[in-house]
C-alpha cells in the first residue's frame, strides 16, 4: 500500500500575519511544511492528499508540485471543498490556485457548490485517504473549529499526526 499524507488547514484568516505571505513567519510556515513533506517523502511515502484553500492547503500543494520537477513518483491529490470555491479571491490567489490544481495528479471535488460543513468533509476525506496528517491550525481559534474537529477525527483513527500552530512559528 502506498504511504499517503493528507495535508489540511485553516484559511489564512486563522493565521497572525493573515494573507501576508511577505511576513517572515509565513516564510517560515511554508519552510516548515516543505521539510515535512521532505522528510516524509524521505519515509516513502509518495502520494499527499491536499484540502485545497487558500492557505496552508495551496502552499502545501506549491511546494508538493515544485519537488515533483525532481521527483516524478510524487503525486498531490487535492480535496477540493465545492467548485466554485476561489469565484471571490483576488486574481493572484486564483490564479495559484488553478495552476496548483492543473498540477495536480489528481482532483477530487466533494460537492458542486457550497455547502454547509463542505470544508470539513474535505478535511475528512484526505485524511481517510492517509495514514500520516499534517495539520496547520491554533487549536485556541475558534476559527479553526473544522481543522480541530478534523484533528480529532484522525487521532480517534491512529492517524501518525503532526500539528503546526501559526501563531508559534517564528523565523528567528
Amino acid at each position: 500500500m502506498t504511504k499517503t499524507c493528507a495535508i489540511i488547514g485553516c484559511s489564512p484568516m486563522g493565521f497572525p500575519w493573515g494573507f501576508d505571505e511577505e511576513d517572515e513567519d509565513c516564510a517560515a510556515l511554508k519552510l516548515i511544511l516543505m521539510n515535512w513533506i521532505t522528510r516524509l517523502r524521505s519515509e516513502g511515502c509518495k502520494r499527499f492528499a491536499v484540502s485545497m484553500d487558500c492557505g496552508a492547503g495551496m502552499y502545501a500543494a506549491e511546494i508538493i508540485h515544485g519537488l515533483k520537477a525532481s521527483d516524478k513518483e510524487l503525486e498531490a491529490i487535492c480535496y477540493v471543498p465545492f467548485e466554485e470555491q476561489a469565484t471571490k479571491w483576488t486574481p493572484d490567489l486564483r490564479d495559484r490556485y488553478f495552476n496548483a490544481m492543473a498540477a495536480c495528479t489528481e482532483v477530487v471535488s466533494v460537492a458542486y457548490e457550497k455547502t454547509v460543513g463542505c470544508e470539513f468533509k474535505a478535511h475528512l476525506e484526505a485524511i481517510s485517504a492517509a495514514d500520516t496528517v499534517i495539520a496547520v491550525y491554533d487549536p485556541d481559534d475558534p476559527r479553526c473549529e473544522r481543522e480541530a474537529a478534523a484533528v480529532a477525527v484522525a487521532e480517534w483513527q491512529s492517524k501518525r499526526l503532526f500539528t503546526i500552530d501559526p501563531k508559534t512559528i517564528r523565523l528567528s
